[in-house]
């Protein structure tokens, strides 16, 4: 039986504090399911809210206004995590870009990899872009989620 809980393990905060790549899946006004990737992506101390920062017109953002029904996926402690909740979306937060905040209430989170399955290493990545303002965006972001789940 898979492991499950009502908030996400420390383990899991952990992660979320780090750069990972997120599966963001939400429904779309056809009802049906859409999936993003997503990094700017951090979760509560008590593992209770996860805060995603996306751009200001993003179909997840839209999505998430007409059905807040969302579900995320990451690898994280050696295995694939499902957190399923309810998002709300902030006003437009305008900085060097405007942003807007999805605020995930978490209601259950599972342990969902194969059985007999472990994973040995996380997906990397790289951003693509000029990398002073990667790093401008990223601590933007970071002060932006942190306030948002306080």
């Amino acid at each position: 039986m898979a492991k499950t809980f009502d908030a996400l393990p420390e383990a899991l905060v952990e992660t979320l504090k780090k750069e990972v790549i997120v599966s963001l899946i939400t429904v779309n006004e056809h009802n049906n399911p859409e999936v993003s990737a997503v990094s700017w992506v951090l979760s509560s101390e008590d593992g209770k809210k996860i805060g995603i920062a996306v751009g200001h017109k993003g179909s997840s953002m839209s999505n998430v206004q007409q059905n807040p029904n969302v579900t995320l996926g990451f690898f994280a402690d050696e295995s694939y995590y499902s957190v399923k909740g309810t998002g709300t979306v902030s006003e437009i937060i305008e900085k060097t870009m405007k942003y807007r905040v999805i605020t995930v209430d978490v209601k259950e989170v599972e342990d969902v990899i194969f059985y007999g399955g472990k994973v040995t290493q996380q997906p990397a990545y790289e951003k693509t872009y000029d990398a002073q303002l990667a790093e401008k965006l990223d601590n933007e972001v970071h002060e932006i989620l942190t306030e948002a789940l306080k």
